[in-house]
């Protein structure tokens, strides 16, 4: 089974090499949540201006919730030096909080026939919004999801972008199959029409995550084509997170959504995921207790073969293949995070994120 899966991604990746943007060049609109930021926001301005596409086809809203740093200071000292017409500041009102909300207030405001979206602290290359849209006009589809990956030095930033990198191979895999898992926030495109029709099937009215997944699924629902672009250009960086604090109330973040939401085959997955760990830490317990040192190091040598293996295809990109050594190194301590996030989703109802307590 694992081998069709690495076969049929491979092909997926060497079809898509052969697309290209067609002639037609339709109104888009960039959506970015913003809050707290002022670190980032110029070079993502800056990322964003650079853009190869027609500037007369192309709106970039930004939607500020709420910053209590120096963010919309940034913006308009970037503004006033920059011819930038395309691009629209709008501020949350005080009644209004949150990314949902302000996602909310962005496709309000957009013309745009599709839209694509991204965080604030990503590194966007000159032909993202091309590459996306060749994805889509190509393939048809009706959503696009895009490649994220981690820039990283310090081995726990490799952890983390090796785990990333698995995350965002199983979604490009899933979509592959046409059963769409995951996609993430910092990377995708879709349909305006699309997504005003898929609010009626959204599942997380409740939950300050999951713009993201809740979409994706309610979108496969209604039987609309989603498509994982491969392109090079498509590719976005984000940033790794620097301490322990930070990185707990992310991973809860995104567990919260399995939790209240996703039902059914998905969160059976998740289910399936936490076990499989649970089995391997076990085995491999009973092979150090019983001193068979041999069975022991082959047992962790066939799993990290297989993730690698499974990597194969995603390995043409830069990050992947930097960091393709420390999944050799990840076998226990990735089990014992996934064990020790899936029983702390269980026990916990609420997080932390950009000064904020969210409960799930």
């Amino acid at each position: 089974g694992l081998f069709f899966v690495v076969w049929k991604n491979n092909k997926e990746y060497l079809r898509q090499q052969n697309w290209s943007l067609m002639s037609e060049r339709p109104n888009l609109s960039i959506l970015i949540a913003i809050r707290n930021e002022e670190s980032n926001l110029k070079t993502l301005l800056e990322n964003l201006k650079n853009q190869e596409y027609p500037v007369e086809k192309l709106e970039v809203i930004l939607i500020n919730d709420h910053s209590t740093d120096a963010t919309e200071n940034v913006y308009l000292a970037w503004k006033s030096n920059n011819s930038a017409e395309n691009f629209i500041w709008i501020n949350l009102e005080k009644q209004d909080s949150g990314k949902k909300k302000a996602i909310e207030k962005g496709i309000e405001k957009a013309t745009g026939q599709f839209l694509l979206f991204t965080d604030a602290d990503c590194k966007i290359q000159p032909d993202w919004v091309a590459s996306m849209l060749a994805c889509q006009q190509n393939s048809g589809a009706e959503m696009v999801c895009g490649q994220v990956v981690m820039d990283s030095i310090t081995l726990v930033e490799k952890c983390q972008s090796i785990e990333f990198s698995s995350l965002i191979a199983v979604a490009a895999s899933s979509l592959s199959y046409g059963k769409p898992t995951l996609c993430n926030a910092a990377n995708f495109m879709v349909e305006t029409k699309s997504i005003l029709e898929s609010k009626a099937l959204r599942k997380d009215e409740n939950l300050a995550s999951g713009d993201d997944v809740f979409l994706l699924h309610a979108l496969h629902a209604m039987g609309k084509q989603i498509a994982f672009c491969r392109l090079e250009g498509a590719e976005i960086e984000t940033q790794t997170l620097s301490n322990w604090p930070t990185f707990k109330s992310q991973r809860l973040r995104w567990a919260s959504k399995w939790k209240n939401g996703l039902k059914g085959s998905n969160q059976w997955l998740a289910v399936l995921v936490w076990l499989f760990h649970l089995l391997f830490l076990s085995g491999l317990y009973l092979l150090a207790n019983s001193r068979q040192l041999n069975t022991f190091l082959l047992f962790i040598g066939l799993k990290a073969v297989a993730e690698t293996f499974f990597l194969i295809p995603f390995n043409k990109q830069k990050t992947y293949s930097r960091n393709i050594g420390e999944i050799w190194f990840m076998q226990i301590p990735y089990s014992l995070y996934v064990l020790y996030f899936g029983l702390l989703v269980l026990f916990s109802s609420r997080y932390q994120w950009k000064d904020r307590t969210f409960q799930y």
